[in-house]
């Protein structure tokens, strides 16, 4: 950008459209064209229109009925980019807001029209006692957001601080703490032993515990003195095929830690030696 407290030229401008000052908005408006000429850009005319035909011509003069209109609205082109300007009066203040139309970004700006602009003819220096103030705003809220060569500062900036976020976990409001990831489960896990982990699994799926319904047929689930046979939670042991294969089941009862010895086929040592009664005698 040019110097921003250099106000070379603008007596030209003011000269070229004197006549036309009608009101105080006039010269806020007539200000910042000259400072846009002044940046580089050329104004290619009237309306808000986004669509730019590359056969229109960017001029450094304001075109026919600029001021006629309650508000402004003026296209300007810099370095092929359009940028349309509007300008509205709210209550006592003049609104400024400027489209950078190829990536749809905005800056803005206001001026309170009756405390900035003290006339309407005369020097620089009584049109705008704190033209310097102007020049300031223009500078740094409505142009430098916009500009071509800021893009790229901007956009490192704005990468650099969301790299910073997402490499930074304190930063997530949301987050709880550091994402729990499934452990390597060793041995299987009997609610007989370590009851306390009971539905562990229904609040969290990468929990060591089971849930509060479980497969009896599922070696964690059955009694390890009687593999065969589901144990735990049926009281009296239910016969085979009582509950089908996989089946998830709801124990109605408490678990069975004391179940009868294993059965088996009876062989000849169970039975009394003969002449067992004399043995003793």
């Amino acid at each position: 950008m040019v110097d921003p407290n250099s106000t070379f030229g603008f007596a030209f401008m003011q000269a070229l459209y004197d006549e036309q000052i009608a009101k105080k908005e006039d010269i806020l408006i007539l200000f910042v064209h000259w400072y846009f000429v002044k940046n580089g850009f050329g104004c290619i005319g009237l309306g808000d229109s986004k669509a730019y035909d590359s056969s229109e011509t960017a001029s450094e003069f304001l075109p026919e009925g600029w001021n006629t209109c309650p508000n402004y609205a003026l296209r300007y082109l810099n370095e092929g980019k359009l940028y349309i300007l509007h300008g509205t009066r709210s209550d006592e203040d003049l609104l400024l807001n400027l489209l950078r139309v190829d990536n749809q970004s905005v800056s803005n700006t206001q001026y309170p029209i009756n405390r900035t602009v003290h006339n309407l003819h005369g020097p620089l220096e009584s049109l705008m006692p704190s033209y310097s103030n102007v020049l300031q705003t223009l500078q740094k809220d409505l142009l430098r957001p916009l500009l071509p060569n800021n893009t790229a500062e901007t956009s490192t900036q704005t990468s650099t601080s969301e790299h910073s976020i997402a490499t930074e976990p304190d930063a997530d409001p949301l987050r709880v703490g550091p994402s729990a990831r499934p452990r390597l489960v060793t041995q299987p896990w009997a609610p007989e032993i370590d009851p306390s982990r009971v539905g562990g699994a229904d609040l969290n799926p990468f929990s060591r515990g089971g849930g509060m319904i479980f497969d009896p047929f599922n070696p964690s689930a059955r009694n390890p003195l009687d593999p065969l046979r589901p144990g735990v939670g049926i009281p009296g042991r239910l016969p085979p095929g009582a509950v089908p294969p996989y089946a998830r089941f709801d124990p109605f009862g408490p678990p069975d830690n004391n179940p009868p010895r294993p059965r088996r086929n009876p062989d000849s040592d169970d039975a009394m030696p003969p002449g067992y009664d004399d043995m003793f005698m």
